[in-house]
């Protein structure tokens, strides 16, 4: 029976907790190593809730923390009915975007899944199940994974795999897809050339395509950064964008995140008319994310012993990749962005009106406003 953490009332707060948590730990650890950060926490956080559901003992313990289970007090028996309402409200969204979220398994012909391990990531998760030759048709295989990647995520992924190793029994997979329209849409006409700040430097500058607009927007000014809420059509779903005082103080903001700086910055944003100039931008992003889940304490579903007995009784399954590619575009109209995860098994009233020139490097959020589930999250360094 599901806990109250996962009645519709409370729009799926506690696998918001949940993502959210995952999110930052990982946030932080991508943005020492790249200046550009573009991922989905959500397709992450989803492609592992199906990987836990076939943990046990010290390898879902691992899980249960690193995922933020624990955190978010989400019992083991709930957690597949908090996935299965998240992807049934996906699917009961409003006309005014589009949000996609597809899940599948895709295992070695010869390689025995449980049925009722397949049995539960059909009826909460509505995976694609499908059986391929990892060994004699690797490439058509690793094809076919790109193919349904590609198909889901409209075109913007492409390529997810490269190459898989024959002796590959199970890929699990999600892929996320987002397009919405922006609330107050720039107008082309106020699109000019800037500069942009990359990395920070004074020194450093590019020239790059700036929007424009002034709009009543949900703003805030903190002591070290000031953040503004950019909502999309529907309006449950916004960018929120972190913008430092300083050109080179995007570490010192990253640093001071937790995991509820969304619910913490939205007690104090206020509706405000605002002066706003926004880069248009792409970033793409991919990256084995295994490094990372160690670094965070998931060690066990990466090594021989692995506890993952709800799959398969083979004792000698484990996780040997986790992959990750995501896309964003913005622009005058609004957003599209896409993230697809692998898991390889081996914001004037007589004030002045404030100013929000992102000329700078920036963080920012795709999140739902409802229950603050954060669907993708990024930084931009350099443009």
């Amino acid at each position: 029976m599901a806990s109250q953490g996962c009645d519709k009332e409370v729009e799926n707060l506690a696998v918001a907790d949940a993502n959210n948590h995952l999110g930052i730990h990982l946030y932080k650890l991508l943005a020492k190593e790249d200046r550009n950060v573009f991922f989905s926490p959500f397709s992450i956080s989803t492609a592992l809730a199906m990987l836990f559901c076939g943990a046990h003992s010290e390898t879902a313990e691992e899980m249960r923390n690193v995922l933020g289970y624990e955190i978010a007090n989400i019992k083991d028996e709930e957690l597949k009915v908090c996935f299965q309402k998240i992807v049934h409200s996906l699917e009961n969204h409003p006309d005014s975007y589009t949000l996609v979220c597809a899940n599948a398994l895709v295992s070695h012909k010869e390689f025995l899944v449980k049925g009722d391990y397949k049995s539960l990531l059909l009826e909460y998760f509505k995976a694609h199940i499908q059986e391929v030759d990892f060994v004699n048709e690797n490439e058509k295989a690793v094809k076919q994974i790109n193919e349904w990647v590609n198909e889901k995520t409209r075109n913007m992924i492409p390529e997810l795999l490269d190459f898989l190793d024959p002796a590959t029994v199970l890929v699990i997979l999600n892929a996320v897809y987002f397009k919405g329209f922006w609330l107050h849409k720039f107008n082309e006409k106020h699109t000019f050339l800037q500069y942009f700040y990359n990395n920070g430097d004074e020194d450093n500058y590019k020239q790059v395509d700036m929007m424009h607009l002034k709009e009543n927007f949900l703003y805030v000014e903190k002591e070290s950064y000031k953040a503004l809420e950019l909502p999309y059509k529907g309006e449950d779903i916004s960018m929120l964008i972190l913008l430092p005082n300083s050109k080179d103080g995007l570490s010192n903001v990253e640093n001071s995140l937790n995991s509820t700086f969304i619910q913490d910055l939205k007690q104090g944003m206020r509706k405000r008319k605002v002066e706003v100039a926004l880069p248009k931008f792409r970033l793409e992003y991919s990256k084995s994310l295994k490094q990372q889940f160690q670094s965070l304490g998931m060690n066990k579903i990466f090594n021989a012993g692995a506890h993952l007995d709800g799959i398969n009784d083979s004792k000698q399954l484990l996780v040997s990749e986790i992959v990750h590619k995501a896309v964003l575009i913005v622009n005058e109209e609004g957003s599209e962005a896409a993230a697809a995860t692998a898991v390889v098994m081996m914001r004037c009233s007589l004030l002045m009106c404030p100013e929000f020139i992102v000329d700078h490097p920036f963080l920012f959020v795709i999140y739902n406003s409802k229950n603050n589930l954060i669907y993708f999250m990024g930084r931009v360094d350099e443009l």
